[in-house]
C-alpha cells in the first residue's frame, strides 16, 4: 500500500512560505498576482511534485506580457561577446515579468551608415533594443528618432551620447580607468617608465572615460609612470598584437600596458611569441578562456571584468521597465555594473 500523500495545495504553500489563499490566486486567476510571487509558486510546485504544476507554469506564462528585444554587439572580441549573448539569453529566460525573445546582430562594418542601418533594423522588428556602439551625430539622431517613436534603446557598456543622458547599462567607466591606474601603479614593480594603451577608437566614449580615469590617476598619484599616447587598435586582435610589439620595441622603459576595450588576446598572441619574457605589467579587459589561462602561465598580470551574467540581468530587467516606464529616470534608468579584479589566484573560481 502506497502511504505516500498526494501534494495538495496546502503543501505547495508550505515550501513556498505563501498563504494557501495566494496559492489559490496563483492556480486559478482569482486576482492578479505579483510575477515574482508566482514564479515562486510555480518552483514550489514542481517541487513537491504537485500534479497541477505544469498548468500553473502554462497559467504564468499566458498571463506575462512578450516582447522581442534586439541586441546589437560588436563582431570583434567575440568570446567576450560570445560571453554576454550567452548571459543575455539566460537572463531572459529567467525573466519572471515577460516572455521574452532575444534577436541578436553584430556589428562588423563600422561605419555610421551601417550601424543605422542596423539599428533602424532591429528597431522595425523589436521593443526595445540595447547597442553597442561609439558616438557619432548621425548615429546619436537616429536612436533619438526611434526613441521618439516609442522604443527604447538602451547604451550598453559604453555611452552613446556625449551628454549621457540616457539608458545606460555597464561599468563606470572612468572608475575602471581609475582602477586601472591603482594597479599599474601598486603591481608594475617600478616608479618610472612609461605605460602604454590600447583603445577601440576615441569616438568609444566607455574607452575614453577609461583612459582619462587612467590618466588622471597616475597623474595624481604616480607621476612617475607617464602614459604613451594611446593606440588605436580597433578592439582587432591582429592590430593588437603588432601594436604590443611595437611598442615594446619603441619603448626601453615600458613598464606597463592597459588594453581598455577588446583585442587583449593580440597582447597574449605577441608575449607568448617573445623568447623572454619582459618586466611588463599587462591588464586586460573582460575574462575569458584564453586571458585565464595567461593568467596562470604569468603573461598577463590582471583582468578586469565586466561581470556579464550580473550585466545581463540588470540589462534584461531594464529593458522590460522601459516597456511601461518610458521616461528617462537618471537614477534608476543608469546602472552601473561593479567591476571584478580576476588575478591567476582567482581567475578559475
Amino acid at each position: 500500500m502506497n502511504n505516500t500523500k498526494r501534494p495538495t495545495i496546502a503543501t505547495v504553500a508550505e515550501h513556498a512560505g505563501l498563504s494557501v489563499a495566494t496559492v489559490d490566486r496563483v492556480l486559478n486567476a482569482r486576482a492578479p498576482v505579483n510575477p515574482d510571487t508566482a514564479e515562486q509558486v510555480f518552483q514550489a510546485a514542481e517541487a513537491v511534485g504537485y500534479f497541477a504544476a505544469r498548468l500553473i507554469g502554462q497559467r504564468i506564462r499566458e498571463r506575462r506580457p512578450t516582447y522581442r528585444f534586439g541586441i546589437l554587439l560588436l563582431g570583434t572580441a567575440q568570446a567576450f561577446y560570445g560571453n554576454v549573448a550567452a548571459a543575455i539569453t539566460e537572463a531572459a529566460q529567467r525573466q519572471a515579468g515577460a516572455n521574452l525573445s532575444i534577436q541578436f546582430e553584430y556589428v562588423f562594418d563600422r561605419t555610421p551608415s551601417s550601424i543605422i542601418a542596423q539599428i533602424e533594423q532591429l528597431a522595425v522588428q523589436c521593443d526595445g533594443l540595447a547597442v553597442v556602439s561609439f558616438a557619432h551625430p548621425l548615429i546619436n539622431a537616429a536612436i533619438a528618432q526611434i526613441r521618439e517613436a516609442g522604443v527604447p534603446v538602451i547604451a550598453m557598456l559604453s555611452d552613446i551620447h556625449e551628454a549621457a543622458d540616457e539608458p545606460y547599462v555597464g561599468q563606470d567607466n572612468h572608475e575602471v580607468g581609475r582602477t586601472m591606474g591603482w594597479l599599474m601603479a601598486h603591481t608594475c614593480g617600478a616608479r618610472k617608465g612609461s605605460v602604454g594603451v590600447l583603445l577601440g577608437g576615441h569616438r568609444f566614449l566607455g574607452h575614453q572615460a577609461r583612459v582619462e580615469g587612467l590618466r588622471s590617476y597616475l597623474a595624481e598619484r604616480a607621476p612617475g609612470l607617464r602614459l604613451l599616447e594611446a593606440v588605436i587598435n580597433l578592439d582587432n586582435c591582429d592590430i593588437t598584437e603588432e601594436a604590443t610589439l611595437d611598442l615594446l620595441a619603441r619603448h626601453d622603459d615600458l613598464r606597463g600596458l592597459c588594453v581598455v576595450g577588446g583585442g587583449g588576446d593580440g597582447v597574449i598572441n605577441a608575449l607568448s611569441q617573445l623568447p623572454k619574457q619582459p618586466s611588463l605589467c599587462c591588464i586586460l579587459q573582460e575574462s575569458t578562456e584564453l586571458s585565464r589561462q595567461a593568467l596562470d602561465q604569468g603573461l598577463i598580470s590582471l583582468v578586469i571584468d565586466s561581470q556579464p551574467r550580473l550585466l545581463a540581468t540588470a540589462l534584461v530587467d531594464l529593458l522590460v521597465e522601459l516597456q511601461t516606464t518610458p521616461d528617462f529616470d537618471p537614477i534608476r534608468h543608469r546602472i552601473h555594473i561593479p567591476l571584478q579584479i580576476i588575478t591567476s589566484e582567482n581567475a578559475r573560481a
